[in-house]
This record gives C-alpha cells, sequence and structure tokens, in this order.
C-alpha cells in the first residue's frame, strides 16, 4: 500500500507539476502548446539575405548579383527576392539598385498577400533613394561652386599676371626716368660749372 501511495503522490505531482508549469510559463491550465514552423516571410527571407552577404568581395557580389539577375528574370519569387536583397548590397551601383527597388514594386503588385511584410523595406529603399539623389545633388551643387571658383580663381591669376606685367613696366620706366633725371642734373652741373 505504500508503493501505492508513494507512485500515487509521484504522478499527482508529475501532473500538477506540467499543469502548473504550463501556468507559470503563460500557458493555460491543460493545454500543451504546439510549436508551429512557418516558413520565413518575404521580407525577413530579403532582410536574411542581407545579412548573410554583407562579408561579400566586391567580386563574389558581382558575381551573385550577375546570377540572381539572369535568375529573377525568369520569374522565380525566391529569385526575385534574392535580386531585391543584392540590390540592397553595399557594393551596388545605383542603377542595381534602382532595379531591385521597381523588382519589389513589381512583386508587391504580384503577390499582395505579401505587401504588408514588404512595405516597410519599400519605404526604406524610397528613403534611400531620396537621401542617394539628395547626397548627388549637393555633389552636384558643390562641383558647380567648384567650377565657378575655380573659373573665378583662373580670372583673378590672370588679373594679378597683368598687373604683375605693368607693374614690371612701370618699374622699367620708372628707372628709365631716374636715368634720365640723372642726365639732366649733369648737364645742368655742366652748365653750371661752366658759367663760373
Amino acid at each position: 500500500m505504500k508503493g501505492f501511495c508513494l507512485f500515487f503522490v509521484v504522478l499527482l505531482s508529475l501532473l500538477l507539476n506540467s499543469c502548473a508549469g504550463g501556468f507559470w510559463k503563460g500557458g493555460s491550465s491543460g493545454q500543451s502548446k504546439e510549436v508551429v514552423v512557418a516558413p520565413p516571410k518575404e521580407a525577413e527571407r530579403v532582410l536574411s539575405c542581407l545579412a548573410e552577404h554583407q562579408k561579400m568581395s566586391r567580386k563574389e557580389f558581382k558575381a551573385a548579383y550577375k546570377a540572381a539577375s539572369v535568375q529573377a528574370a525568369d520569374g522565380a519569387a525566391s529569385d526575385t527576392l534574392r535580386l531585391i536583397c543584392l540590390s540592397l548590397h553595399k557594393y551596388a551601383r545605383y542603377k542595381q539598385f534602382k532595379a531591385g527597388e521597381e523588382a519589389l514594386t513589381h512583386y508587391v503588385k504580384d503577390h499582395p498577400e505579401a505587401a504588408a511584410g514588404l512595405q516597410g523595406i519599400q519605404m526604406l529603399m524610397q528613403r534611400i533613394d531620396k537621401e542617394m539623389i539628395g547626397k548627388w545633388a549637393q555633389s552636384n551643387k558643390n562641383l558647380d561652386e567648384k567650377g565657378e571658383l575655380e573659373s573665378e580663381n583662373k580670372e583673378l591669376q590672370e588679373r594679378n599676371d597683368v598687373l604683375e606685367k605693368s607693374a614690371e613696366q612701370d618699374q622699367l620706366r620708372i628707372r628709365e626716368l631716374e636715368k634720365q633725371i640723372e642726365q639732366l642734373k649733369n648737364i645742368e652741373n655742366i652748365i653750371k660749372n661752366r658759367e663760373r
């Protein structure tokens, strides 16, 4: 009887522990939690792809982007997402970035169920695009200002050269006039000496 009681107490404590364990862990008592592994959403796939390819060399990136653009042309969703991912890579040129942005726009239109997750990435790409355009506009403005300053500097340099030449000519004329004055003084002294 003692063995049966002990067995019953252990069994009861295990049952209570599992129910209480579920309760203390945030679950409701009497229900078991099932873990459902869902395939990653499109946005997660793009972001994880970007993280995976972060340390890629420039040469590896070129090859991967070329392959992804060829495969995406076939129309497979996973290839399109890979192209979008690679268009966000640090080695992507602006043209590649714009191709990825366009691919994302088409993907969202073709897969409206994925729109909610991908709209965040789409908004980020639009923001990055605006920033790039803003930086280029500022760079162009700086280049224009630099060109204007260089042109102004060239004009000032030319004026300076003209003024230096004019100053040299003035110095020559001054020396010549000083010589003439000296000659006139000598002539005056000669005339004074004759008059005595």
